[in-house]
């Protein structure tokens, strides 16, 4: 029995060397068809880049050649013609259906009512809402506090230790 396990142990590593071969051949033409067809690839993402690069000649290039669309900008708009549109008491749900406002953010819309209470237009109304001022606020900014003078420290005394 045990020459018999010998002889099987032989054939073995024969058709293990032999199966071992034939994996690396086919793995070296895997590696092969990879490379050809990398440069296939790369090739053709060349001619990809010729192809775009003249277009965008043709149309002017700009801002569009760098590959990035310029940035559309948010149409301005005119606060005080909102302002007076709104009712006399409003949420600021109110201001977020706007036609033009309510595009916005609400963080946007936060910072508007804030600097509109702040320039004295509205006032925090007892519903929770927002109620329009009827008296004008001044015009121009209201002047500063002057600032306290300064008091100078007095300067330290000598060291009399020694007398």
């Amino acid at each position: 029995m045990a020459r018999r396990s010998g002889i099987l142990a032989s054939l073995e590593g024969k058709l293990g060397a032999v199966i071992r071969r034939e994996v690396q051949k086919v793995l070296r033409r895997l590696k092969s068809q990879i490379a050809r067809r990398e440069k296939e690839l790369a090739a053709l993402k060349a001619e990809y880049a010729k192809g775009a690069a003249l277009l965008l000649k043709r149309l002017g290039g700009g801002a569009a050649s760098s590959g990035r669309r310029p940035r559309r900008r948010a149409r301005q708009i005119n606060w005080k013609l909102v302002f007076r549109s709104l009712p006399a008491r409003f949420a600021l749900n109110t201001l977020a259906r706007h036609p033009v406002a309510g595009k916005r953010p609400k963080s946007h819309l936060y910072a508007i009512v804030s600097r509109w209470k702040k320039e004295g237009l509205l006032a925090k109304d007892s519903s929770g809402g927002y109620r329009k001022m009827t008296a004008q606020p001044p015009q121009g900014r209201k002047p500063r506090r002057p600032k306290p003078a300064r008091v100078q420290k007095p300067a330290p005394r000598p060291d009399t230790a020694g007398a």
